[in-house]
């Protein structure tokens, strides 16, 4: 029972791990496109 026990306990941390490379990948990709978004309408505005 107990090796059941720490399999699960390990996929639960590999789970929540990949959980937060994920998120923090979102992240940078949400800033990213805000930026291109931001410099786009100071372009358009510009004109």
């Amino acid at each position: 029972m107990r090796p059941v026990t720490d399999d699960v306990k390990r996929w639960k941390l590999m789970g929540l791990g990949a959980i937060g490379v994920i998120g923090i990948g979102s992240m940078a990709l949400g800033v990213t496109f805000a930026d291109v978004i931001r410099r786009i309408v100071v372009a358009v505005i510009a004109r």
